[in-house]
């Protein structure tokens, strides 16, 4: 095939912060594609670019309603990856919900919409932050007592006068010396795992900056947490499509067990210098995906008056995915 360009979508944070684009980048080059590193809200033509990559547009939280504007649109003029209604459901943790009503073992949550009185958990220390954002930012940890209830309910109605809801969970403890179990998946398969160190200690307020830091290793993933790791990423295939990349973020539950803590499709940090193969392999995938996805529209008839293949209007339809 010709030589395509795509679009690695970022927000506008310095480069170096971003580990994954030169990986990514180079990877997309040794099979043929250019890649452009382009900020998400750059006007740009998007239409010009064979695929559009949500690789690192981390600043969407604070702009969620522009930020799912514009991946509609770029969704209508190019391949959004991941596909734009896996997009707009994961840009809003309520969609923890579906996953554990689909039998994904998930910390527990409730959610506190504007309008409603938001109200502290009973006992125990507890997790506040916005049902939508990223990297840990405007979250912060609680523990019992007056002091404490205070000031979780100053950061919860802070939230709730900005229109934002609020998403409250049991803080998990053994990830104090365990740590966050991050899974990547490449194109619905499981590629690598890393772990993380704690981000929230007590009385330290709010993560207020674009990203928060934490000490990353290499590690492997046991059964139970590949198993959960594989309900969540066939829970998002059943109701979607399989998608391009995902990160699963576990955390050791109370019994020892993994529960999930995240599923993230839009903007995950990958670890690609973690695994020997990710950074290839999901340019392999990208590929396959515009290989396969060229191949049907010349093979297809073309819907009279679009020039474009009659696709019968399913997920394969232009724009609405990869």
């Amino acid at each position: 095939m010709q030589r395509e360009r795509i679009a690695l979508v970022r927000s506008r944070a310095p480069e170096e912060f971003d580990e994954d684009l030169a990986p990514l980048s180079a990877a997309l080059a040794r099979t043929g594609i250019e890649a452009v590193a382009l900020p998400w809200d750059e006007s740009a033509d998007w239409s010009r670019f064979a695929a559009v990559l949500l690789e690192s547009p981390w600043d969407y939280p604070g702009r969620s309603e522009e930020f799912l504007a514009w991946a509609r649109r770029a969704a209508t003029e190019s391949v959004l990856f991941n596909p734009f209604p896996m997009v707009e459901w994961n840009s809003d943790k309520r969609y923890l919900a579906d996953l554990a009503a689909d039998g994904v073992p998930v910390v527990p949550s409730t959610w506190t919409a504007p309008g409603e009185e938001w109200r502290a958990p009973a006992e125990g220390e507890y997790v506040v932050k916005p049902s939508v954002s990223c990297s840990a930012k405007d979250t912060a940890r609680y523990g019992p007592g007056a002091a404490e209830r205070r000031r979780a309910h100053r950061h919860a109605g802070e939230l709730l006068e900005r229109g934002r809801t609020v998403l409250t969970q049991p803080y998990q403890h053994a990830v104090d010396a365990q740590g966050e179990l991050s899974l990547v998946y490449l194109d619905g398969a499981y590629s690598h795992a890393v772990r993380r160190s704690a981000l929230l200690k007590p009385g330290a307020g709010t993560q207020d900056g674009l990203l928060a830091t934490a000490t990353v290793t290499s590690c492997t993933a046991a059964g139970p947490e590949l198993d959960c790791g594989d309900a969540a990423v066939k829970a998002v295939r059943s109701r979607f499509e399989s998608p391009l990349y995902a990160r699963i973020d576990l955390v050791p539950g109370p019994g020892g067990g993994p529960l999930l803590l995240e599923c993230e499709v839009i903007e995950p940090s990958l670890f690609l210098a973690h695994s020997p193969t990710a950074a290839d392999d999901l340019a392999a995938a990208v590929l396959r995906r515009l290989t396969s996805r060229s191949t049907r529209r010349s093979s297809a008839p073309g819907r009279p008056g679009t020039g474009l293949p009659d696709t019968g209007g399913g997920r394969d339809a232009p724009g609405t995915g990869g």
